[in-house]
């Protein structure tokens, strides 16, 4: 097996884990919440590998779209990817100095176009570490960068837009009672809003953290103690941060999961907007705020359903998911919602404009679509064909339609 392989075994084990559809992948966050009776995802139903639900106009969005791809050696050793709207970020092991086969420390950046091609963002003077997580708009990007070898540690690091440096947001303060999550956050071109685990004067704190343009100095916007209550998953547009608060009983055998809206000029008027008590994974798009309901009993970082509220009529609806049944990681543009689906065989998206699914791309049973992201109108998504060390991987990438073609 040559590195490229090695490197593509390691840097997509989500990749793999996610084509076999019965069980959930390994996120770049967990929770802490002790397990339950089901701790394994949902299965999907027998038939939702094979036969995704066929819905309304579905069929012709993937024929619309100029595919672009990021293949060979190059696509075989990214790792974690992302949009940023304009460009797609993601990390690599492809040097020949990395210290370990499944070591990803670098950032890379790909602006498509007639001649893309692959440039350096940020070289990682630590070549045993890896990127974990990954997030950008218009040129800013955010990472998440751990070594592999055993320490309780992880560094959040930011470049704003036309820079070139790498500052440092957060870190972990290496306390063994601090949980050593990462740091779940959402990134815009002048700012940033993270949740993180920090070390308080009376024990650990769960927190939610800002920085703004010019200075990128963090701040501290709400803050938990983490034995009772933790915070998780914000996006954010403009002043406005949609959050996941997931509070804990007694016996930490269950937990309460609920999304709240707050300004950021004012984040004591915070406004919870779901009634379940197990929503998570909020993303603000015009005019709404959508997110993901595991079902009863599963931790939420399992698959499940997108929900939807309106922001003026207050009213909470299902969203058409289609093809997939069960979903997973959502990520929102400014027409468009993608997300990782329980059927690897099948890529769609929802018009949250039109509220409408669409299938971009459908495969045979040898060729997996995994981990979409979206943010503006740039979808990317990996394509593997294969199995084991005969893995081939591509990153392929998208312009998707918008607002201003909408079809009626």
């Amino acid at each position: 097996m040559g590195p490229a392989a090695r490197h593509l075994a390691a840097g997509i084990g989500l990749a793999l884990a996610l084509a076999a559809c019965t069980s959930a992948p390994v996120p770049p966050v967990e929770s802490t919440a002790a397990p339950t009776a089901g701790t394994a995802s949902p299965a999907p139903p027998p038939s939702a590998a094979r036969t995704p639900t066929v819905g309304p106009r579905q069929f012709d969005l993937g024929l619309e779209l100029d595919i672009g791809t990021l293949d060979g050696d190059a696509g075989n050793a990214v790792g974690e990817f992302a949009s940023d709207g304009s460009s797609i970020i993601f990390s690599s092991g492809a040097a020949p100095d990395v210290a370990r086969d499944d070591a990803a420390p670098d950032l890379w950046r790909l602006t498509p176009g007639p001649s893309a091609e692959p440039e350096l963002a940020w070289r990682n003077p630590d070549r045993d570490h890896t990127l974990t997580r990954l997030g950008g708009d218009a040129g800013a990007a955010a990472f998440v960068d751990m070594p592999l070898t055993g320490e309780r540690a992880w560094t959040l690091r930011f470049i704003a837009r036309h820079e070139a440096e790498a500052r440092i947001l957060d870190e972990h303060p290496g306390d063994a009672d601090v949980p050593s999550l990462v740091p779940s956050f959402s990134v815009g071109e002048d700012r940033v809003v993270w949740t993180a685990f920090d070390r308080g004067p009376d024990g650990p704190v769960s927190q939610l953290l800002e920085a703004s343009a010019p200075t990128w100095e963090p701040r501290v916007v709400l803050e938990r103690p983490a034995a009772a209550a933790e915070l998780w998953l914000p996006s954010i547009s403009g002043s406005l941060v949609a959050f996941t608060e997931v509070r804990y009983a007694a016996d930490r055998l269950s937990d309460e999961r609920h999304v709240y809206l707050i300004d950021l000029g004012d984040p004591g008027g915070r406004r919870r907007l779901d009634t379940s008590g197990r929503a998570t994974m909020p993303l603000i798009v015009p005019g709404a705020v959508l997110w993901k309901e595991a079902d009863p009993g599963f931790n939420m970082f399992n698959w499940g359903r997108m929900y939807r509220f309106d922001l003026e009529t207050e009213a909470i609806t299902k969203v058409d998911s289609s093809p997939q049944e069960y979903v997973n990681y959502p990520s929102a543009g400014g027409r468009f919602v993608a997300w990782h689906g329980a059927d690897s065989f099948a890529l769609g998206v929802y018009d949250h404009l039109l509220d409408e699914a669409r299938v971009i791309e459908r495969s045979g049973n040898d060729t997996s679509l995994l981990r979409p992201h979206l943010a503006w109108d740039l979808l990317v998504w990996m394509r593997v064909v294969g199995s084991g060390s005969d893995n081939r991987a591509e990153l392929r990438y998208a312009f998707l339609p918008d607002a201003a073609v909408l079809r009626r």
